[in-house]
């Protein structure tokens, strides 16, 4: 069975302090997209965090990852993660296992 995450970061710490730390962080997500991990990610609207929607067995599999995000590491975000497994998809989501709804 498939399991999803939704991982949503908590900034805390001052906006020029996550605009230093932003390049380091990207650069560390391109990793995680390359090798499959991560599936989309993006800014909260209201500039106070990030949402990442991931692919992992465990939680401590994600923890692990996370022990080397940049934002974690100059302690600029906090994170909690969510796991869900999926039981339907939509046609612009490719997850194996899951079925598509026609």
């Amino acid at each position: 069975m498939t399991t999803l995450w939704i991982i949503e970061s908590t900034y805390v710490k001052p906006t020029d302090e996550i605009a230093r730390v932003t390049p380091a962080h990207r650069e560390w997500l391109d990793q995680y997209y390359r090798s499959g991990v991560f599936l989309t990610s993006g800014r909260k609207v209201d500039n106070t965090g990030g949402v990442i929607v991931a692919q992992a067995d465990t939680l401590q599999e994600l923890v692990d990852l996370f022990d080397h995000d940049p934002f974690v590491m100059s302690g600029c975000s906090r994170y909690k993660y969510t796991a869900f497994n999926p039981v339907k998809r939509g046609r612009a989501v490719q997850i194996e296992g899951v079925p598509l709804v026609e």
